[in-house]
């Protein structure tokens, strides 16, 4: 049996019985029933008969109600999610579906930098706003024949890259691990990364959380960058030294940022980043889109598709 348990504030994040009975019909005969629960204690009970645990939230104490429990699943991307030891017999799963909906985010944000939409729209707001037609030699550039450096090039960031190529960006993008090459994105590793950062027009960044991408953008690093460049941050907030960009941006050593993820969530009132010239905020929430749950379910369906038959 597969037990879903998505309670979320967040209406497209908690699914309804419609979409559940969709992914139902997805699943393998081994996999069925799926049960949905409206509440912890709903869930609770059905916990005890579940191979597979579809969740937001889980704890650590909760693996003794579970003896036939094999796989807690999540459609959060962070590897981090989870703060669980899980027992030997039980696997985390991770989502990683989000490319399709962020990859539209991060280009809309994109667009609306380098053609000046974000920029002027606060400009020219109220009774006393201006009339910054003579700025827009600092905008109206085109993403087509730019230079987009993706940080964090996996499956999520390789959706944006595609989606840059196919605007004509030469496309760059930057991870740990080799991947295959594909027509319009040229591949380097984390080792080149400062030899990349001069030539981006647009850095967006799509790196996990770890010690390894801690504050990887730091105030060296982000002076390698062109002052017209623009950064995004639809990743996770430790990768960037947050008081050094907010400086950069003060001094005009950038041509602005759209960050979606912070250090610390929700972002602190005192944090520079409120304030910094041309620093457009969002209260990490590239992914949310409608059909969230659906992409999620069909990605997780094909994955239950290997598991093969329950071990109880």
């Amino acid at each position: 049996m597969t037990v879903v348990y998505l309670s979320s504030p967040i209406g497209c994040f908690e699914p309804n019985e419609e979409q559940v009975r969709r992914f139902e019909a997805l699943l393998p005969a081994a996999a069925r029933p799926v049960r949905l629960c409206s509440t912890e204690a709903e869930f609770l009970g059905a916990l005890p008969s579940a191979e597979t645990a579809v969740v937001w939230t889980f704890r650590q104490e909760w693996f003794e109600l579970a003896p036939a429990l094999r796989h807690v699943c999540t459609p959060a991307a962070g590897r981090d999610y989870f703060r669980v030891v899980p027992p030997p017999r039980v696997t985390l799963h991770y989502g990683s579906f989000h490319g399709a909906i962020m990859a539209e985010t991060a280009l809309g944000a994109m667009l609306s930098m380098a053609h000046g939409l974000l920029p002027f729209a606060d400009g020219m707001r109220g009774a006393g706003g201006g009339w910054p037609r003579l700025e827009m030699d600092l905008h109206g550039r085109r993403v087509a024949g730019s230079t987009v450096v993706v940080l964090g090039c996996g499956r999520i960031g390789t959706s944006l890259a595609r989606l840059a190529a196919t605007l004509g960006a030469r496309v760059i993008g930057v991870t740990r691990t080799p991947r295959p090459a594909e027509p319009g994105i040229e591949r380097v590793g984390t080792d080149q990364l400062d030899n990349v950062l001069p030539l981006a027009d647009h850095l967006v960044c799509f790196l996990p959380s770890g010690a390894e991408t801690d504050r990887i953008l730091d105030a060296r690093r982000l002076a390698l960058l062109r002052p017209t460049c623009y950064l995004y941050n639809f990743g996770r907030g430790n990768a960037i030294d947050e008081s050094a960009l907010a400086e950069a941006l003060c001094a005009r050593r950038l041509g602005g940022a759209v960050l979606d993820v912070f250090r610390e969530e929700p972002l602190p009132a005192d944090s520079p980043l409120r304030t910094a010239p041309k620093c457009f905020l969002y209260p990490h929430a590239s992914a949310f889109a409608p059909e969230y749950l659906d992409l999620y379910f069909k990605e997780l369906a094909a994955e239950m598709e290997g598991w093969g038959a329950p071990l109880s």
